[in-house]
C-alpha cells in the first residue's frame, strides 16, 4: 500500500505541477513589464548560483538521512551556515547588475529566505522515510503556486513572484519540526567536505552542458537557440515523472532488494516518459499548437520534434540509470573512487566529441541535427551508467521495451482532430492524443516486459 499510494500521490503532484507551471508562467510572462522580467531572470540566476554552492552540503542530505535519521539537526545547521555563504555569493552577483534594479533590499531578503528554506532537510527526510507525506506536501505546494498565480495577476511585481516561491517551500519545510543543532554543525561540515571533489565534478559536468549553448549558437545562430528553447519547454510534459524521482532515490537508498526497486520504479517513471514521447512522435502539431501555434507551418521544427520523441525517452532512461547508480552505491559520502564519479569522468571525456558532433550536425541539418546530437549524447551517457550497474541486463531489457512501445505509436492511425490556435482546444486535443496513445504503449509494455505484467497482476489482486 505504501508503494502505490506514495507514487500515486506523486503522480498527482506532477500533474498539478504541470498545470501550475503553465498557469504561473502565463501570469508572470503576460503581466510583468519587460524591465521586471529582466530583473526576475537575474534573481533566478543568482538563486541558481546559491543552490549550486549549497549542493556541497544539501546534496548529501538523502544519503546521510537514509543511514542516520538522527543527523537531521546537525545537517540543518550545516545547511544554514552554507546558506549564508550562498546568499553572499548570490548578492554579489546581483550587485554587478545594480544599474538594472537588481540590487534591492526586498529582493535580497526574499532571495535569502529562498536559500534558507532550501537548506531545510525536511524534503530529503520525507523522500526517504515518509514518502506519502512528501508526495502530499508536494501537491500542496503546487496548489500554493496556482493561488500565487492569481495573486501575481493582481499585483504583477518581481517581489510577488519571489514571495510565491517562498510560500511554496513552506509546506515541506514546516513538516519536520527539529531545531538546527549548531554544536554538531562543524563536525558535520568536516564530514561532508570529503564529498566536495565529487560535487565539484558534478557541477563541472553541468557547466559543460551549459557551454553547449555556445556551440549551438556558433553553428546555427539565434534561431537554433530558439528551437532549443521550444523543445525544452515541450519536455516539461514529463513533470509527473520527475516528482516520482526523489521518492525512487529515497527508496533505493533503504531498499534491501535494490534490483526489484529499480525495475518497479523505472517502469512507472519511463511509462510517464513514453506517453508524452509517443504524442510528440505521432502528433507534434498537437503539442506545438499549445506552445507556439504560429509555428504550425514550420516543417523543420515539426521534424525535429518527431525525432525529439526519441531524445525525450532517452533522457528518461539516462535519468533513471543515473539515480539507480547513485542509489546502489553503499557509501554515504561519494568520492572520486566510486562508480558515479567514474561515470561523470567519462561524460567529461566525451565532451570534445560532443562539441564536434553538435557543431557539424547543427550546421548541416539544422534543428534535426540539434536533436540528433542531443540524442547521441544521452544514449552515450545512459550506456556509461549501465556499464557500472551490476543489474544492467534487466534494466536494459526494461529500457528497450519502452522504445518498442514508442515505435508502436507510429502504427496507430491518427485521430480526426485538427490543431487549433485556441489554448483550451489545443490542450484538449493534446490530452486526447495522450489518452489515445497510452493504450497501445501500455499494451506493448505488458507484452514485452515482465515487470509490467507483475505490476498488473498486483493491481488486479489488490482489487479482488
Amino acid at each position: 500500500m505504501r508503494f502505490s499510494s506514495s507514487r500515486l500521490l506523486a503522480f498527482t503532484s506532477g500533474g498539478l505541477a504541470l498545470l501550475a507551471s503553465l498557469v504561473f508562467s502565463l501570469s508572470v510572462s503576460r503581466r510583468l513589464p519587460p524591465n521586471d522580467l529582466a530583473v526576475l531572470n537575474l534573481v533566478n540566476s543568482a538563486y541558481s548560483i546559491g543552490i549550486n554552492l549549497m549542493s556541497y552540503v544539501t546534496g548529501w542530505y538523502p544519503r546521510v538521512l537514509a543511514k542516520d535519521p538522527g543527523a537531521y539537526g546537525s545537517l540543518f545547521a550545516a545547511g544554514l551556515l552554507t546558506a549564508g555563504v550562498a546568499w553572499a555569493a548570490a548578492a554579489g552577483y546581483l550587485l554587478l547588475f545594480a544599474h538594472y534594479g537588481a540590487w534591492d533590499p526586498a529582493l535580497l531578503a526574499l532571495l535569502g529566505a529562498m536559500l534558507v528554506l532550501y537548506a531545510v532537510p525536511a524534503g530529503a527526510y520525507l523522500s526517504v522515510h515518509r514518502q506519502r507525506l512528501a508526495a502530499a506536501l508536494g501537491a500542496a505546494s503546487q496548489l500554493v503556486k496556482i493561488g500565487g498565480a492569481l495573486a501575481v495577476r493582481q499585483h504583477p511585481t518581481v517581489e510577488a513572484v519571489l514571495t510565491v516561491n517562498v510560500l511554496m517551500s513552506l509546506p515541506q519545510a514546516l513538516a519536520i519540526r527539529v531545531k538546527p543543532a549548531f554544536r554538531g554543525a562543524l563536525l558535520t561540515l568536516f564530514r561532508l567536505v570529503r564529498g566536495a571533489p565529487f560535487q565539484t565534478l558534478s557541477l563541472a559536468t553541468t557547466a559543460l552542458g551549459g557551454l553547449m549553448q555556445y556551440v549551438v549558437a556558433a553553428a546555427g545562430g539565434a534561431v537554433m537557440l530558439y528551437y532549443g528553447f521550444v523543445l525544452f519547454q515541450l519536455s516539461k510534459m514529463v513533470y509527473p515523472a520527475l516528482t516520482i524521482v526523489p521518492l525512487m532515490y529515497g527508496s533505493l537508498l533503504t531498499a534491501a532488494d535494490k534490483e526489484r526497486r529499480a525495475l518497479v520504479d523505472g517502469a512507472i517513471i519511463l511509462f510517464l516518459y513514453a506517453v508524452p514521447a509517443a504524442v510528440m512522435l505521432k502528433a507534434p502539431e498537437a503539442l506545438l499548437a499549445v506552445l507556439r501555434p504560429q509555428e504550425l507551418g514550420n516543417g523543420e521544427l515539426l521534424a525535429a520534434m518527431r525525432l525529439n520523441a526519441v531524445a525525450l525517452l532517452l533522457s528518461g532512461v539516462q535519468l533513471h540509470a543515473w539515480n539507480v547508480l547513485l542509489g546502489v552505491e553503499p557509501r554515504e559520502i561519494l568520492t572520486l573512487r566510486d562508480r558515479p564519479a567514474k561515470a561523470l569522468l567519462l561524460d567529461i571525456a566525451f565532451f570534445p566529441a560532443n562539441v564536434l558532433l553538435t557543431y557539424v550536425a547543427v550546421s548541416r541539418l539544422g534543428a534535426v541535427g540539434l536533436v540528433a546530437a542531443n540524442a547521441a549524447a544521452l544514449a552515450y551517457s545512459a550506456v556509461v551508467r549501465l556499464y557500472y550497474l551490476p543489474m544492467w541486463k534487466p534494466l536494459l531489457a526494461l529500457y528497450l521495451s519502452h522504445f518498442a512501445a514508442l515505435g508502436a505509436a507510429v502504427l496507430v492511425p491518427p485521430l480526426p482532430l485538427q490543431p487549433s490556435t485556441n489554448v483550451a482546444v489545443a490542450l484538449a486535443v493534446a490530452a486526447a492524443y495522450a489518452l489515445y496513445l497510452a493504450a497501445p504503449v501500455a499494451t506493448v509494455l505488458l507484452a514485452a516486459s515482465p515487470v509490467y505484467r507483475q505490476l498488473a497482476l498486483r493491481l488486479l489482486n489488490r482489487r479482488h
